[in-house]
Parts: C-alpha cells; structure tokens; sequence
C-alpha cells in the first residue's frame, strides 16, 4: 500500500496516465524526421520523439528546436477530442482525501506532451484546477528517463527528493524517477486502489 502522509507532492505523466491521447504517434515521427531531414540534410534515426529532438539540441539551434515543438504541438493537438479519460485516475485526482492524502499536498505534471495539450486534456477532462505546475517538453532539453522535469518541479515547489511521488505508465517513468531519487510507481497502483475502495463502497 502507497504511503501518502508525508508526501508534499504527487507528480503525474498525462498520456496512458490520466488520459489516452489520441493522436497518431507514428505520423508525428514521420513527420518530425521529415522536418529533420529538410532543415539540416542529415537523417535523423531515432525511437522515441525525443530521439530527433535530442539531435537539435546537440546543434544547439534553439530557434528551429522551437519549431519543432510548434509541429509537434500541432500534430498532438489535432485529434484531442478524441481523447480517453482514464476514470480510476481521474476519480482518486477528485478524491485525495479518500486514499490518505494530506489536504496540503500540491499536484504536478510532468509530460513530454506539450503544454498546449497538457493543458487542454486537464481541463477537457475538469481537472486542471487540480494542479498547481506543469513541465511540459518545452520546458526542459533533457528528457525521460533523465531527471530533469522532476528536479525542476523539485525546485519550483522547495522539496526534497523524499517528498515526492512521481506516477507514470512506462518503465521509463519508473527509471526517470529512480534517477531522480523520487518514489515511483506505474499507475496501475493507482488504478487497483481505486477499484478496491470502490468494492469497499459498494459493499458498505
């Protein structure tokens, strides 16, 4: 069982966390590439998204990193009403205080989406009000598994590693933690102890 009482923080991933994203991953790295390709000549082999744009910062282009951020806002951004909200996490995010967390615990998000569409999946699925920060993929050059997201939201709050829980839906979340030193969990933890308070209520 997750303990919440001395946490200051709790951190959330958005895609495949609180909600499903619906857009089309593989014509954004198509697109992305493409981009890459025409800019600078080169080919830009890579895996995840953040593959292509760890090229650009190598070449420590700022002006065209942020285009491919706008394109990459864009791409995410088309298909967002047709996003899925994944009712667990959004039920124990409006209802802290049910699972033990203390009333002053601050929310966070950290995502490689976009603020753009961080943002509009918070408040699509009513509960953007619920958190007090957000980093984004703008706001950081060094991505997942690195700990760069969750040491700025360290700083930005003043807590220690300690105080945090950080929650994704990728074995990756859980190593972006560890290299943080923050505790970390996937977010099926979250989900099994939603559904059993929910059986617990039913049953009462």
């Amino acid at each position: 069982m997750i303990s919440f009482k001395k946490k200051k923080v709790l951190v959330f991933d958005l895609d495949g966390t609180l909600v499903e994203l619906a857009a089309d991953w593989h014509h954004i790295k198509k697109a992305l590439s493409d981009r890459y390709f025409k800019i600078y000549g080169e080919k830009c082999e890579f895996k995840h998204i953040s593959g292509c744009l760890d090229y650009v910062v190598e070449k420590k282009d700022e002006r065209e990193l942020n285009n491919f951020f706008k394109v990459l806002e864009d791409l995410e951004m088309r298909n967002i009403n047709d996003n899925k909200e994944i009712d667990e996490s959004l039920y124990f995010i409006n209802n802290l205080k049910v699972f033990g967390v203390p009333k002053e615990t601050k929310l966070a998000i950290f995502s490689l989406n976009t603020r753009k569409v961080i943002i509009a999946s918070l408040k699509m699925a009513k509960i953007y009000d619920n958190f007090d920060y957000i980093v984004g993929r703008e706001d950081i050059r060094k991505w997942k598994p690195n700990p760069d997201g969750l040491l700025k939201i360290m700083e930005y709050f003043g807590v220690d590693n300690e105080d945090m829980i950080y929650f994704g839906d990728l074995l990756k979340d859980i190593k972006t933690g560890n290299n943080a030193g923050v505790e970390s969990y996937l977010i099926e933890e979250i989900i099994n102890m939603v559904k059993k308070k929910r059986q617990e209520i039913d049953m009462s």
